[in-house]
């Protein structure tokens, strides 16, 4: 019964000496020790601070130099006609648009040979023709579209040119009007 007396008292005695944590040394006055590292204060940082102008004393106004000239040679890679904003110029595409109708017949032999007087014509009024309308060559077809052969004229990608277009058609054929059609048009 001793024995468990003293392993009693000998294992109390370990705990309250452990928990009551490591000896303190000889008391400085300044508990900031035990809060680890003393923060440095902002007035001894300023004072412990060099400026430039206190240290370094050389005046570089007094030995003016002008910035070194330089030839700049720019060269874009980007071709000149998208510099210039005009990319799709000359491009040429195929969209659903308008033709003058100026003939319709259910026999192609008639159409041809109306597309050929519809040629002879352009050749002899093409100079008085509206350049902005036209611009030169003129396409003159013949459209198949059951029953009948159309004869077509011109390729426009907006009514407002084809309707322009009629006008100056119409005072050779009469009973010409505008027709939505597959066009190719140059940008």
């Amino acid at each position: 019964m001793l024995s468990r007396l003293s392993l009693f008292t000998l294992a109390l005695a370990l705990i309250l000496t452990a928990c009551s944590g490591p000896p303190k040394t000889a008391d400085s006055g300044d508990d900031s020790s035990d809060r680890g590292p003393r923060p440095v204060d902002r007035r001894d940082r300023e004072e412990r601070r060099a400026t430039l102008a206190s240290v370094e004393t050389f005046d570089v106004s007094q030995y003016p130099t002008p910035a070194a000239a330089r030839e700049l040679d720019l060269r874009h890679q980007v071709p000149t006609q998208l510099m210039q904003g005009r990319a799709d110029e000359g491009v040429t595409q195929t969209i659903e648009g308008f033709r003058v109708q100026v003939y319709s017949a259910q026999d192609k032999q008639a159409a041809e040979e109306f597309r050929e007087r519809v040629r002879q014509w352009w050749a002899e009024v093409q100079d008085d023709a509206p350049d902005d309308v036209f611009r030169g060559r003129l396409p003159i077809l013949v459209e198949y579209g059951q029953p009948y052969y159309r004869v077509r004229v011109g390729a426009f990608a907006d009514r407002e040119e084809a309707a322009e277009a009629l006008e100056f058609v119409k005072q050779e054929f009469t009973d010409a009007f505008v027709a939505r059609s597959t066009v190719t048009v140059t940008r």
